[in-house]
């Protein structure tokens, strides 16, 4: 009867043992943030390159320093290709793609994006999608996929930009679940 006691307890206080360091494992792993990706930050451009009047195309790098959910804090810097002499949406808009790398502790996060901006009452807005990049992703986002939007209002330089980006990101380790 004594050695069943102690059986007994000897099996609750490893299970207790086991049970905390499975949450301690768990809590270190980044979360999936909800499998979502959403938030608003500044741009600042870092890099204006104009062939407008020569070729339509004018080129920027823009920087920024944000919080990703569940990452921590990301450095981001973009590189956008405009070309000016196609209008969407009206005179003096463009259409627009960039490659976005946002480098968490965790790893780098490649998104593509494209879309438009236009004209608007308030000033240059582009809308536009993104589509994560896994194989070009590294640490715990690569193979990662997703998908979402991307808005900007745009600010003349050297003002920053309002950046809103929203979607979805499934890392490629938490696809089984």
């Amino acid at each position: 009867m004594r050695s069943t006691f102690r059986f007994a307890l000897l099996f609750s206080w490893a299970a207790a043992i086991a049970s905390t360091a499975t949450i301690a494992v768990l809590a270190d792993r980044p979360p999936d943030a909800a499998n979502q990706i959403n938030v608003t930050f500044s741009e600042t451009p870092a890099v204006i390159t104009d062939h407008v009047a020569d070729l339509g195309i004018r080129q920027l790098i823009l920087t920024s320093s944000w919080t990703l959910d569940g990452f921590g804090p990301v450095t981001d810097v973009t590189s956008v290709t405009q070309d000016t002499a196609v209008h969407p949406c009206g005179p003096g808009s463009s259409s627009e793609s960039a490659t976005r790398r946002i480098v968490a502790s965790a790893g780098m996060l490649v998104l593509r994006e494209g879309g438009i901006q236009c004209i608007t009452a308030s000033g240059p807005v582009f809308n536009g999608t993104y589509v994560v990049d896994g194989d070009a992703s590294t640490g715990i986002f690569a193979g990662a996929d997703g998908s979402g939007t991307v808005t900007v209002h745009v600010a003349i330089p050297p003002r920053p930009g309002t950046t809103t980006l929203s979607g979805r990101l499934k890392l490629a380790e938490s696809r089984h679940a």
